[in-house]
C-alpha cells in the first residue's frame, strides 16, 4: 500500500480546488481547477504544479470559478461560473472559448468528454446537454430541469415535492452514461440514465 504525499501548490490563500483531470494519452500531464480563476498544470504526474493562464478566459472582468475539467484523448473541456466553456484539441496547449447561450438553466457544474468533438454538460439545476460538434450546438438530454419538475409537481398539489431546496454541486457520471447528483445542501439526490425523459 502506497502512502499519500503532500504536494505544495502555488495558490493564493482561500482558493478552493474543485476538480482534477489528466490527459489519457499522457498520464503525467494534468490540470487542477478551482475558485478565483485558478488553473494549475502538471507535466510530471502531479509532483509539481504551475499556474496556467488561458487568455480567452481573462478577456473580461469576471473572476471565474472553474468547476469541472475532463479529457478524452487529447480533447479536453473546462466549465465554470459565470458561464464559461473552454475546449482544447491539443491536450491543453491551447484553449478556445466556446460561446454559451444565456438561456441555459442554471450554472455549469460538470462536464464529461465523451469522444471526438463530443461532451456532456450538467447544470446545477439538473439539466444535461450533449454536443457532438465541439460545443457549438447543444441538445437537451432531459426534458426539463429539476426545478421545473418540482415547480410543476408542487403546483399540482402532490405532497413531498417541496422538500427539495438548493442546487446540485456534486455530479458524477458512470462509464455507461448514467448520472447521480447530490444537492448542495445534502438533502436531495437524483439519478438519471440515458433514454429517461427526466
Amino acid at each position: 500500500m502506497s502512502e499519500w504525499e503532500r504536494v505544495g501548490l502555488p495558490i493564493d490563500p482561500g482558493v478552493v480546488l474543485l476538480d482534477i483531470a489528466f490527459v489519457p494519452d499522457d498520464p503525467s500531464h494534468g490540470f487542477l481547477l478551482g475558485t478565483r480563476q485558478t488553473i494549475l498544470e502538471t507535466k510530471d504526474g502531479g509532483r509539481t504544479w504551475f499556474p496556467r493562464s488561458i487568455p480567452s478566459a481573462e478577456d473580461e472582468d469576471f473572476n471565474y470559478r472553474f468547476n469541472s475539467v475532463s479529457f478524452s484523448g487529447k480533447e479536453g473541456w473546462i466549465v465554470g461560473k459565470p458561464a464559461i466553456l473552454l475546449h482544447t484539441k491539443d491536450a491543453g496547449d491551447s484553449w478556445e472559448r466556446i460561446p454559451l447561450s444565456a438561456q441555459l438553466p442554471g450554472d455549469m457544474v460538470y462536464i464529461q468528454a465523451t469522444g471526438e468533438q463530443s461532451a456532456e454538460m450538467v447544470t446545477d439545476e439538473g439539466a444535461i446537454y450533449v454536443t457532438s460538434n465541439r460545443g457549438y450546438n447543444w441538445k437537451a438530454a432531459v426534458q426539463e430541469t429539476v426545478s421545473a419538475t418540482l415547480n410543476r409537481t408542487v403546483s399540482s398539489g402532490i405532497s413531498g415535492a417541496s422538500y427539495y431546496t438548493g442546487t446540485f454541486n456534486t455530479v458524477n457520471r458512470s462509464p455507461d452514461g448514467s448520472y447521480v447528483a447530490v444537492s448542495s445542501r445534502g438533502n436531495f439526490f437524483l439519478t438519471w440514465e440515458p433514454g429517461q425523459v427526466r
